[in-house]
């Protein structure tokens, strides 16, 4: 993937990564990453809240210049995914959460901003470090890496890492160019999903457009949104 030259900047505390990096770009600023120690109102897919304490997660936007107006957004997430997966030993569940042992450990948000001249990408990345105990309404779903690894991580060590890692990632033009890297880390096959209709289906695979493919009630179909079930409901 391609990466401009840009500032790892670094906060001790921010409302949200996503919205600092937002921010910069409206005023003519272009840093690589936004990264912070602590995010008081993150969030993820389908606009719901990232829990996040200070020094227990890693809490980062990337601001990707080299794919400007992007028409498939989506692939940058997927191709973030893999970085990420490689830098943590974790599997991708499609479109682009990642999953130890069955559960969630981290997830990635593309969005398009608007500034003059176009839309710049900006890849949200918050992955679960150190906590050992999640609220009891995510514990049965949720993991971090210390309680997979049984050892802790240093956020920022772990940031500049996944950075590395992205300028060795799939280019995110299209899944044939995606789709090796992804296969390593793939664990979405088998898995059941919530449509966007209230049904649910069973994972066969992705699409040639990076699409999910879904069997549902023996009938495959395809959808570009769905939301991954996890705990006792995951698994066919």
């Amino acid at each position: 993937m391609k990466l401009h030259a840009g500032e790892f900047a670094v906060y001790p505390s921010v409302a949200s990564t996503q919205d600092i990096a937002r921010e910069r770009l409206e005023i003519g600023e272009n840093p690589l990453v936004i990264f912070s120690h602590h995010q008081e109102a993150g969030r993820g897919r389908f606009g719901r809240e990232w829990i996040s304490t200070f020094g227990d997660s890693l809490t980062m936007s990337v601001i990707l210049l080299e794919y400007a107006d992007c028409l498939k957004p989506w692939f940058i997430g997927m191709s973030t995914a893999v970085a990420v997966a490689g830098a943590v030993h974790a599997q991708i569940q499609w479109p682009n959460d990642l999953v130890i042992g069955g559960k969630k450990v981290g997830g990635i948000l593309t969005e398009m901003v608007e500034v003059e001249g176009g839309k710049i990408p900006v890849v949200g990345i918050g992955i679960n470090l150190n906590q050992v105990l999640f609220p009891a309404e995510i514990a049965e779903r949720a993991t971090s890496l210390r309680m997979a690894f049984d050892h802790e991580w240093d956020a920022e060590e772990l940031g500049r890492e996944v950075i590395r890692r992205l300028a060795d990632a799939p280019e995110p033009t299209g899944w044939g160019e995606l789709e090796p890297a992804w296969r390593l880390f793939d664990a979405t096959p088998g898995k059941r999903f919530k449509m966007a209709n209230g049904e649910v289906g069973t994972a066969i695979g992705v699409g040639p457009d990076g699409q999910l493919l879904v069997s549902v009630n023996g009938e495959t179909t395809s959808v570009m949104a769905a939301e991954a079930l996890f705990g006792p409901d995951s698994l066919t």
